[in-house]
């Protein structure tokens, strides 16, 4: 019989890695090849757009915009392809999502209903830097590790 794979993404707005579990007493166990870093941010454009108003063509103050909010909304996106495509790839049968409430909320942007249809939980914690069994700890109430 085919385990179930479970799949639990940790992520922040910098990096993400992937940990795979495949049944109770299993564990976790990172998987090679899963990871992902953030590319750095644009700098801002400091200069002022050309607007167009009743007096004529002319500089004007333009609401700027965040780089560094669009670069975590972009990784957001790319993180949740690369997750879309291993799920086609049937590389796992559900997925636990565990990242900070600003990644988490970019993340839960991006999911399709073919990525909601196998996920098993969220966690708003950005545990990220945490040892594996650490992480273990904060999944009791969703799968037994």
């Amino acid at each position: 019989m085919k385990p179930i794979v479970t799949w639990v993404v940790l992520a922040n707005a910098r990096s993400v890695k992937v940990l795979s579990h495949r049944g109770p007493g299993h564990g976790l166990s990172l998987i090679d090849g899963q990871k992902m870093t953030a590319p750095e941010a644009e700098a801002p454009n400091e200069k002022a757009g050309v607007g167009h108003s009743i007096a004529g063509p002319g500089k004007a103050a333009v609401e700027e915009t965040d780089p560094q909010e669009k670069a975590d909304a972009r990784f957001a996106k790319d993180v949740m392809v690369s997750i879309r495509r291993a799920l086609y790839d049937k590389q796992f049968d559900r997925l636990i999502l565990i990242a900070g409430p600003h990644m988490l909320g970019l993340l839960r942007a991006e999911l399709d209903t073919s990525v909601q249809a196998v996920l098993l939980g969220e966690i708003p914690k950005d545990l990220s830097s945490q040892p594996v069994e650490a992480v273990e700890t904060h999944l009791g109430t969703l799968i037994s590790v």
